[in-house]
């Protein structure tokens, strides 16, 4: 795996994007392709986010979603929202050439560092994050409250 095959996300990848998502959590299936591209043309147009994709023969294999993040108690971070890579192509060296390509964006765009939450479950994820130096900090609770009214 090389990182030449690391480029930005473009609209035309949500068809790719949409599988990897089911792949990562078939409850995301509600989550139509025609919204998926939805999405990524807003993050493109309307957002400083930064989204990386790994193509390989034509195909994006995983992809990692960047956030600026600031807040009244800390220096700038990115804020992981996204990281996929297709199970067949994992533990290959995909995930760390993403996250290193989002690392040094926000080095480049002076950012403090990266944040990322990560579900319990997922040891050997956790694994990969602190082998690349990141630090567990905290467990906490996630919260949300829908809004019947969006449509």
């Amino acid at each position: 795996m090389r990182e030449k095959n690391v480029r930005e996300i473009k609209v035309t990848d949500y068809q790719d994007i949409y599988v990897l998502n089911q792949e990562f959590n078939p409850n995301l299936k509600l989550f139509s392709e025609e919204k998926v591209k939805e999405k990524i043309e807003i993050i493109i147009k309307k957002t400083k986010d930064i989204i990386f994709v790994y193509e390989h023969n034509n195909e994006v294999i995983g992809y990692i979603h960047g956030s600026p993040y600031e807040l009244l108690f800390s220096d700038p971070l990115v804020n992981v929202l996204g990281f996929v890579v297709k199970e067949k192509y994992r533990n290959q060296g995909l995930g760390s050439i993403l996250i290193e390509c989002l690392e040094q964006w926000g080095k480049n765009n002076g950012f403090s560092g990266i944040k990322l939450l990560s579900h319990p479950s997922r040891v050997y994820a956790h694994r990969f994050y602190e082998r690349r130096g990141y630090m567990f900090t905290k467990d906490q609770k996630n919260f949300i409250k829908k809004f019947n009214s969006y449509m």
